[in-house]
Protein backbone atom coordinates (compact mmCIF):
# COMPACT_ATOMS: atom_id res chain seq x y z
CA UNK A 1 0.00 0.00 0.00
CA UNK A 2 2.99 2.43 0.58
CA UNK A 3 4.18 1.42 -2.60
CA UNK A 4 0.97 2.36 -4.42
CA UNK A 5 0.82 5.55 -2.68
CA UNK A 6 4.27 6.93 -3.36
CA UNK A 7 4.11 5.33 -7.11
CA UNK A 8 0.32 7.61 -6.86
CA UNK A 9 2.27 10.80 -5.59
CA UNK A 10 4.69 10.70 -8.32
CA UNK A 11 2.88 10.46 -10.98
CA UNK A 12 0.27 13.32 -9.83
CA UNK A 13 3.50 15.61 -9.37
CA UNK A 14 4.65 14.66 -13.08
CA UNK A 15 1.13 15.12 -14.29
CA UNK A 16 0.15 18.65 -12.51
CA UNK A 17 3.87 19.83 -13.61
CA UNK A 18 3.24 19.42 -16.83
CA UNK A 19 -0.07 20.94 -17.16
CA UNK A 20 -0.78 24.37 -19.13
CA UNK A 21 -2.89 26.86 -17.34
CA UNK A 22 -5.74 27.80 -19.78
CA UNK A 23 -4.24 25.89 -22.65
CA UNK A 24 -2.24 28.92 -23.33
CA UNK A 25 1.77 27.44 -21.60
CA UNK A 26 0.93 30.05 -18.21
CA UNK A 27 -0.05 32.91 -20.03
CA UNK A 28 -2.55 34.78 -17.82
CA UNK A 29 -5.70 34.40 -18.48
CA UNK A 30 -8.89 37.32 -19.67
CA UNK A 31 -8.64 41.02 -18.33
CA UNK A 32 -11.31 40.88 -15.51
CA UNK A 33 -14.16 43.39 -14.46
CA UNK A 34 -12.87 47.10 -13.66
CA UNK A 35 -12.96 47.82 -10.12
CA UNK A 36 -14.74 50.45 -8.49
CA UNK A 37 -13.27 53.68 -8.50
CA UNK A 38 -11.09 54.75 -5.31
CA UNK A 39 -11.32 58.06 -2.85
CA UNK A 40 -10.56 61.16 -4.33
CA UNK A 41 -7.15 62.51 -3.66
CA UNK A 42 -6.30 65.85 -1.24
CA UNK A 43 -6.54 68.98 -3.95
CA UNK A 44 -3.35 69.92 -5.05
CA UNK A 45 -1.79 73.48 -5.61
CA UNK A 46 -3.56 75.31 -8.83
CA UNK A 47 -2.68 77.00 -11.44
CA UNK A 48 0.50 79.01 -11.35
CA UNK A 49 3.99 77.13 -11.50
CA UNK A 50 6.69 79.54 -12.16
CA UNK A 51 6.84 82.93 -9.94
CA UNK A 52 7.80 86.69 -10.45
CA UNK A 53 9.29 89.09 -7.73
CA UNK A 54 10.39 92.06 -8.36
CA UNK A 55 12.83 94.18 -6.20
CA UNK A 56 13.43 98.20 -6.56
CA UNK A 57 15.47 100.82 -5.58
CA UNK A 58 18.52 98.26 -5.45
CA UNK A 59 21.79 100.07 -4.17
CA UNK A 60 25.57 97.89 -4.62
CA UNK A 61 28.02 99.99 -2.33
CA UNK A 62 31.34 99.38 -0.28
CA UNK A 63 28.65 99.13 2.80
CA UNK A 64 27.09 95.74 1.54
CA UNK A 65 29.82 94.44 -0.27
CA UNK A 66 28.73 95.61 -4.06
CA UNK A 67 25.88 92.87 -3.35
CA UNK A 68 22.18 92.46 -2.39
CA UNK A 69 20.66 89.62 -0.74
CA UNK A 70 17.18 89.04 -2.12
CA UNK A 71 15.16 86.93 0.00
CA UNK A 72 11.78 85.43 -0.83
CA UNK A 73 8.62 85.94 1.20
CA UNK A 74 7.86 83.68 3.93
CA UNK A 75 5.38 82.31 2.52
CA UNK A 76 7.12 80.63 -0.59
CA UNK A 77 8.49 77.79 -0.94
CA UNK A 78 10.92 76.58 -3.86
CA UNK A 79 11.54 73.60 -4.33
CA UNK A 80 15.16 72.24 -4.62
CA UNK A 81 14.78 71.01 -8.62
CA UNK A 82 12.92 74.74 -9.74
CA UNK A 83 15.47 77.28 -11.64
CA UNK A 84 15.93 81.28 -10.84
CA UNK A 85 16.43 83.65 -13.51
CA UNK A 86 17.30 87.08 -12.85
CA UNK A 87 16.77 90.33 -15.10
CA UNK A 88 17.82 94.26 -14.40
CA UNK A 89 15.67 97.36 -15.72
CA UNK A 90 18.26 98.42 -18.08
CA UNK A 91 16.18 101.05 -20.02
CA UNK A 92 12.46 102.31 -20.94
CA UNK A 93 11.80 103.73 -24.14
CA UNK A 94 9.18 106.54 -23.65
CA UNK A 95 8.13 106.36 -26.87
CA UNK A 96 7.03 103.10 -27.56
CA UNK A 97 6.10 102.81 -23.36
CA UNK A 98 8.50 99.71 -23.32
CA UNK A 99 10.88 98.46 -20.59
CA UNK A 100 14.01 97.03 -21.45
CA UNK A 101 14.83 93.81 -19.33
CA UNK A 102 18.26 92.11 -19.62
CA UNK A 103 19.14 88.64 -18.50
CA UNK A 104 21.86 88.52 -15.65
CA UNK A 105 24.68 87.49 -15.58
CA UNK A 106 25.42 91.08 -17.76
CA UNK A 107 28.88 92.28 -18.67
CA UNK A 108 29.74 96.13 -19.10
CA UNK A 109 32.53 97.41 -20.47
CA UNK A 110 33.48 100.71 -18.50
CA UNK A 111 36.18 103.18 -18.54
CA UNK A 112 38.29 101.42 -15.47
CA UNK A 113 37.60 97.90 -16.69
CA UNK A 114 34.91 94.85 -17.26
CA UNK A 115 32.48 95.10 -14.76
CA UNK A 116 29.85 92.19 -14.30
CA UNK A 117 26.57 91.76 -12.83
CA UNK A 118 26.06 88.44 -11.74
CA UNK A 119 23.96 86.06 -9.11
CA UNK A 120 23.72 82.73 -7.21
CA UNK A 121 20.90 81.61 -5.30
CA UNK A 122 19.09 78.98 -2.74
CA UNK A 123 16.17 77.75 -2.23
CA UNK A 124 15.37 80.47 0.67
CA UNK A 125 16.90 83.55 -1.31
CA UNK A 126 18.96 85.33 -4.56
CA UNK A 127 22.04 87.07 -3.80
CA UNK A 128 23.00 89.85 -7.08
CA UNK A 129 26.77 90.86 -6.75
CA UNK A 130 28.66 93.03 -8.99
CA UNK A 131 32.56 91.65 -10.19
CA UNK A 132 35.01 93.57 -11.96
CA UNK A 133 38.68 93.59 -12.29
CA UNK A 134 39.02 97.13 -11.21
CA UNK A 135 38.40 98.76 -7.95
CA UNK A 136 34.60 98.75 -7.41
CA UNK A 137 34.77 101.88 -5.54
CA UNK A 138 35.53 103.98 -8.69
CA UNK A 139 32.24 102.76 -10.02
CA UNK A 140 29.33 105.93 -10.04
CA UNK A 141 25.93 105.77 -9.33
CA UNK A 142 24.82 105.12 -12.75
CA UNK A 143 26.33 101.50 -12.52
CA UNK A 144 25.21 101.24 -8.99
CA UNK A 145 22.36 103.14 -7.87
CA UNK A 146 18.83 102.08 -7.96
CA UNK A 147 18.35 99.23 -10.01
CA UNK A 148 14.80 97.19 -10.37
CA UNK A 149 15.52 93.49 -10.48
CA UNK A 150 12.79 90.39 -11.43
CA UNK A 151 13.39 87.00 -10.18
CA UNK A 152 11.21 84.29 -12.30
CA UNK A 153 11.31 81.13 -10.51
CA UNK A 154 10.54 78.47 -13.20
CA UNK A 155 10.21 74.42 -12.26
CA UNK A 156 12.34 72.64 -12.78
CA UNK A 157 10.26 69.76 -14.55
CA UNK A 158 10.07 72.13 -17.13
CA UNK A 159 14.07 72.31 -18.41
CA UNK A 160 15.73 68.88 -16.95
CA UNK A 161 16.85 66.45 -19.13
CA UNK A 162 16.20 68.48 -22.63
CA UNK A 163 19.07 69.26 -25.16
CA UNK A 164 17.27 72.55 -26.34
CA UNK A 165 15.72 75.01 -24.62
CA UNK A 166 11.89 75.76 -24.48
CA UNK A 167 12.15 79.23 -24.49
CA UNK A 168 14.69 81.99 -24.88
CA UNK A 169 15.96 82.44 -20.98
CA UNK A 170 17.75 85.57 -22.09
CA UNK A 171 14.34 87.28 -23.49
CA UNK A 172 12.40 88.42 -20.05
CA UNK A 173 9.47 88.61 -21.74
CA UNK A 174 9.47 85.18 -23.53
CA UNK A 175 9.82 83.47 -20.73
CA UNK A 176 6.80 85.28 -19.23
CA UNK A 177 4.98 84.54 -22.13
CA UNK A 178 5.77 80.83 -22.26
CA UNK A 179 4.75 80.77 -18.19
CA UNK A 180 1.73 82.56 -18.71
CA UNK A 181 3.19 84.88 -16.39
CA UNK A 182 1.61 88.56 -16.44
CA UNK A 183 2.47 92.21 -14.87
CA UNK A 184 -0.98 90.43 -12.41
CA UNK A 185 1.72 87.70 -11.13
CA UNK A 186 4.50 90.28 -10.28
CA UNK A 187 4.90 90.08 -6.74
CA UNK A 188 6.73 93.21 -5.31
CA UNK A 189 8.78 93.25 -2.95
CA UNK A 190 11.34 95.93 -1.10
Amino acid sequence: MKNLFNFLLVISIVFLGSCTFNGQDGAPGPRGPQGPQGPAGQDGMDGQEAFVFEYADLTFSAANGYSQLLEFPGDFQMLESDKVLVYFLYDYIEADDLDVWRALPQTEFTDFGTLVYNYDFTIFDVNLFLDANFDLNLLGASYTDNWIARVVVVPGQFTNGRTEAPVDYSDYNAVMEYYNLSDQNIIKLK
